[in-house]
């Protein structure tokens, strides 16, 4: 094989997961998605942090689930300010894997990381009308790490019936998007805490 032929062989296997791991932070319209949150948001910055081996293990020790190790890798964080600079909170992205492909969720949460919102930048689930609706939405708004492990049962593989009514047919996708909270939550506190510690003073 030539050198040349070896190049493009490295190339064509290192792509799909360059691509990979950018779709695992990124925000398409970080104005929109500030405005639609904090519409008197006067301005943002984003932290763009290396989510590493002890930064998984560190999550995963608040977790009752496990984290596949390709959500490791490059994250951005956009913190959201008010015009005398306080903190009103924070906006990230997280790609899950599905039945249906990757979907992508965009967060917001407050300045103590209590769900402002959420919505889907990318999914093929047809149960997202309903996740997306004031329905799901109350269900989850203003909740921390603890009330939306509540939300699961024990081992967190299930919606925890008991607290929570989600029709069958969406209860996989409402599986998905709770889970991925807590994981948004515990990331933002393991890797971006220094960041957030320094806004909130």
């Amino acid at each position: 094989m030539t050198t040349i032929q070896l190049l493009i062989l490295l190339i064509l296997v290192l792509s799909p997961a360059t691509a990979l791991g950018q779709a695992y932070c990124s925000l398409r319209d970080p104005i929109a998605a500030m405005q639609n949150s904090f519409p008197d948001f006067a301005n943002y910055r984003s932290i763009v942090r290396e989510v590493d081996a002890t930064d998984r293990a560190n999550i995963l020790e608040t977790l009752p689930f496990t984290i596949h190790e390709n959500e490791l890798g490059t994250h951005t964080l956009y913190m959201v300010f008010a015009d005398n600079d306080e903190l009103m909170g924070i906006v990230h992205v997280r790609t899950e894997r599905s039945r249906w492909g990757l979907t992508e969720i965009a967060w917001s949460f407050n300045s103590d990381l209590e769900i402002v919102g959420m919505h889907f930048q990318r999914s093929r689930d047809r149960n997202r009308k309903y996740i997306e609706s004031e329905a799901f939405q109350k269900e989850i708004r203003g909740k921390n790490f603890d009330e939306l492990r509540a939300l699961l049962t024990k081992n967190g593989e299930a919606i925890n019936e008991a607290v929570l009514v989600i029709p069958r047919e969406g209860q996989e996708l409402a599986l998905s998007v709770i889970r991925s909270a807590l994981k948004t939550i515990s990331a933002t506190q393991s890797v971006w805490n220094d960041s957030l510690s320094v806004a909130n003073r």
